[in-house]
């Protein structure tokens, strides 16, 4: 029996498609250069319904986490804007952001000095434009990030905003994470750290 390419491409998108997922759109790959880190390969549906391929650089404790999260969040059709390492936008946190642009590792500091979350590949932060950190009554008070960001908007279908009945904070919250939304001195509804 002789079959085309073209029947034997559009039976595998039929497939993909009503499964939702094909097993290696979502793997995770050691990193050679640092022994704590991966990566993993997932895909996304963007704002638009269109679905993408990403790229996340985290912490080896919790890539397993993420690959099941971002499996629901994509069957679920759950809108991520992208998803790119930070080092696609020189390591700037801010650039990074205010793409709307969703990542975990970033070798930086903390405001206070300290080493962050996300320099450990520990914390992720999701569609930060439509989830933006507002600082509240610490010695930052007014600032949000990204800058480019709305302090309030409503939730909306194609840019969902996190909050504890979205499905983004519920998988989080059922793998372990920590939500920066609960935190005092700032509102930081994009972040989910371990």
């Amino acid at each position: 029996m002789k079959i085309s390419y073209k029947i034997l491409y559009t039976l595998l998108c039929i497939f993909i498609c009503t499964t939702g997922h094909a097993q290696n759109d979502f793997t995770i790959s050691e990193i050679k250069s640092d022994n704590t880190l991966a990566s993993l390969s997932v895909l996304h549906v963007d704002e638009n319904g269109k679905t993408c391929k990403g790229t996340i650089i985290c912490n080896k404790r919790i890539a397993q986490n993420l690959i099941d999260i971002f499996k629901a969040l994509y069957k679920a059709r759950y809108p991520i804007h992208s998803i790119r390492p930070v080092s696609e936008y020189g390591n700037d946190d801010e650039r990074s952001m205010a793409a709307n642009n969703t990542s975990c590792y970033n070798p930086r500091n903390t405001r206070n000095g300290g080493i962050s979350k996300h320099a450990r590949g520990m914390a992720i932060d999701i569609n930060p434009l439509w989830n933006p950190c507002i600082h509240i009554s610490d010695k930052n008070a007014g600032l949000i990030e990204p800058a480019n960001a709305k302090r309030t908007r409503k939730s909306t279908p194609k840019e969902p905003r996190i909050d504890k009945n979205d499905l983004c904070y519920r998988l989080f919250i059922k793998h372990g994470f920590r939500w920066g939304g609960s935190w005092r001195s700032l509102k930081d509804y994009q972040h989910f750290e371990k």
